[in-house]
Formats: structure tokens, sequence, C-alpha cells
């Protein structure tokens, strides 16, 4: 369903781009990026935070990553992929991974994801109706837009999201936007109705 639902925002920004020039100027496809971005940033990092450091060497079998491990190859393939929709070359967004590669605490990743993110959210933020059909060389040297290049930087990063449930939860922990799905339905509920936004669908049936 989030798939889908990428594919379709990516069809239609890519049609404002190529079919209605004159439209396509106020799009802002970099301040969606942005957001789309902000909302990764919360829940991996709520997520990694919410493990206690005494279990992030925990794998569930030998052959996968420790907590630890992905955690650092979160933040390490976010500037690899991020990098890639900004026209960098392997060899360059390496060298900006590269700087992670040997971190370990708690406080390291955490200072390392933030590190991430706010650079990942300026680098989308690059992003607008013109250039997002621009040709960069992507994950596993393939060629795509800018655009699907950053989907692909999300949807790799959720994947890794899947993992981290999967970790936190063997360990008796309780993925934070599960925890706090509640509460935040409430808040934006609020906020909907200073606007004047419809009442919200029904609560969510699909819980991590």
């Amino acid at each position: 369903m989030v798939l889908k639902a990428k594919f379709i925002f990516m069809i239609l920004v890519l049609a404002a781009a190529s079919v209605q020039p004159a439209a396509a100027e106020g799009l802002d496809v970099g301040g969606m990026l942005r957001l789309h971005m902000a909302r990764t940033r919360r829940m991996l990092t709520n997520i990694i935070a919410a493990m206690p450091e005494d279990k992030y060497d925990f794998r569930p079998v030998k052959e996968v990553r420790s907590f630890r491990e992905m955690a650092v190859h979160l933040i390490q393939d976010g500037f690899s992929h991020v990098g890639w929709s900004a026209g960098m070359s392997r060899e360059e967004s390496e060298k900006l991974a590269a700087k992670y590669e040997h971190i370990k605490t708690r406080e390291e990743i955490l200072r390392g994801l933030d590190e991430m993110y706010t650079w990942s959210e300026q680098t989308v933020g690059t992003i607008n109706a013109t250039n997002a059909t621009d040709m960069v060389v992507g994950m596993r040297s393939e060629r795509q837009t800018r655009f699907e290049a950053v989907m692909v930087a999300f949807e790799d990063q959720m994947g890794h999201y899947g993992n981290f449930v999967v970790y936190l939860r063997m360990n008796g922990g309780v993925p934070p936007s599960t925890a706090n799905a509640d509460m935040e339905r409430a808040e934006n509920q609020r906020k909907n109705k200073e606007v004047g936004v419809a009442p919200p669908a029904p609560a969510d049936l699909h819980k991590h």
C-alpha cells in the first residue's frame, strides 16, 4: 500500500513536470519530500532509541546483522542513497558514509542519525518539479530519475524499520509509533479540526 501510494505520487510529479510546466512551477516537491523525510527520521530515530543499549548486540540468528550493526548500516546507506538522488557518485557518497564506519555507542549512533537526517532533509529539499526528472545513477548502478532515487532511499529505510520492529519486539519492547498511536491520532484530529479538515478515517487496523 505504501509503495503504491509512492508510485502514484511519483507519476503525479513527473506528469506535472513534463505536461504542465506552468502549474509545475508552483509544485513544492522539495517541501513534500522534506516532510516525508522528517516523518521517516522520527520513526527510525525513536525506534533505535527505544532499544536498551545493553541489547544493541542482539541478533535473531547469527547470519544477520546485530541491532547495532544495522543502525550503523542505516546511517551509511542514508548518505549513499540520498547522495545518489543529488547526482553524487558512489565514491563521493561512500566518502560521506565512511565517517560513521566505526561508531558503536548509543550516543554515537543517535548523533550519526541526527547528522544523516539533517543532511538528507536539506538534500531532498533541492529537488523541484523541474529537476525531479534529471537522470542519476542510483542503487546498484541503475539509471533513474532524482525523484526515483529518493523513493528508493525511503523504501530502503522503511525496510530496515521493519527489521528494527522485530528486534525490539523480540526483546520485549513496543515500537514508539505503536505505543504513541492513540495520542498522536488525537493530536492530529485536534489540528485537523482547527483548520477545518474533514473528519479522519476510522482507527488504524494495522499496528507494528
